[in-house]
Order: C-alpha cells, then sequence, then structure tokens
C-alpha cells in the first residue's frame, strides 16, 4: 500500500471512538495517536529515503540511467543486500515490532506502545498486497521468507489495475474526511 493509505488508515483507527466515548482501539493509542499515526508512515521511511539516494547515486557515480538504477535498487539490493533488507525490514517485522510493543507495555511507554501498534497495523496491511516483495515476517531470525500474496496494489499482473485504485480511494477519501473534521473542529466554515 502507499504510505499515505496507511497514515490515514492509522489516524482514522486512532480517532474512533468506542462505546465509552474513548478515543481508541487500546488505552495507549486512545492516548498517543500522534505516535500511532506516525507508525503507519515511520515502516516506509527507510525504503523512500534508500530509493531516493539510489536514483541520485547510480546515476551520477555508477554511470546507470535511472531506470537501470530502480532495478538494481528493487531487483537486487531490496532482496540481497544486508543494509537495505534491515533497514526496510525492521519496522516492518511483526516479530520486531510484537516485541516492542510488549516492551512498550511492560515499561508502561504509551508512547512506545503506540508507535509500535501504528507500525505492526501498516505491516498487517502490507502483507496481503504484496505478491512477493511485501516484509520478511520472520525478521530478523529469518532474512528470506515472505508471504506470497496472490495480491499486489501495483502489479498488473496481481490485480494492481484493481488494487491501486482501491488503494488510492482510501487515501483520498479517508483524507477528505479527516480534512472536513479538522475543518469543522476549527470552525473554519
Amino acid at each position: 500500500m502507499i504510505t499515505s493509505t496507511h497514515v490515514v488508515t492509522n489516524i482514522l483507527l486512532a480517532r474512533r471512538r468506542s462505546s465509552n466515548g474513548r478515543r481508541s482501539l487500546l488505552r495507549e493509542v486512545g492516548d498517543e495517536p500522534g505516535w500511532f499515526a506516525l507508525g503507519g508512515m515511520a515502516p516506509d521511511v527507510g525504503l523512500i529515503l534508500l530509493t531516493a539516494g539510489a536514483a541520485a547515486y547510480f546515476p551520477r557515480f555508477e554511470n546507470m540511467t535511472r531506470r537501470e538504477s530502480m532495478e538494481h535498487a528493487f531487483g537486487t539490493l531490496f532482496f540481497e543486500d544486508p543494509g537495505w533488507i534491515t533497514i526496510q525490514n525492521t519496522l516492518h517485522s511483526p516479530v520486531v515490532l510484537t516485541g516492542l510493543a510488549a516492551l512498550g507495555r511492560f515499561r508502561k511507554t504509551p508512547k512506545l506502545t503506540a508507535f509500535a501498534l501504528g507500525c505492526l497495523l501498516h505491516t498487517s496491511m502490507d502483507i496481503p498486497v504484496h505478491h512477493n516483495d511485501g516484509p520478511l515476517v520472520m525478521f530478523p531470525f529469518n532474512w528470506k521468507y515472505r508471504v506470497n500474496s496472490p495480491v499486489s496494489y501495483y502489479d498488473k499482473d496481481h490485480y494492481g489495475g484493481i488494487v491501486g485504485p482501491l488503494d488510492m480511494a482510501v487515501t483520498v477519501a479517508g483524507g477528505a474526511y479527516l480534512l472536513s473534521q479538522w475543518i469543522r473542529d476549527r470552525k473554519i466554515w
């Protein structure tokens, strides 16, 4: 999924009111909605920076075209380079994130718990929409195993022509709803 969909979804869930009026699915999420929303974005930040670095470095210093740079980045480095694997999978790993959430609960650190749960939601949304390039679900214990979903949010050979527009629709509709709530709360109209 695109990063903005994760952020919008996390914000919407953090704002959801339960029947007793509290804003959360879990107390930590309700108490720390900003950290939960940040957890929706954080897993993708490393790959965004690596991609930008590859787009700048390889054409300039390795004489590759931008296209060759991206093919190298996502065909080789993403799957084989230990640095890329670590940066991409640390905040996508259910193992790491469950540990962080447990640590946050144990240490009574709601910000850490909400952040880890936000990242975990991000990962749980990514796994079913990545055909062969999803998160390493057992990282750091296993550096190869990914769930091979029959669906991809971007690969047209795996329903990307359907899932991609739905992904974008969630971002646009959810973002519009959040903007309308923000405007309403500030009585801008």
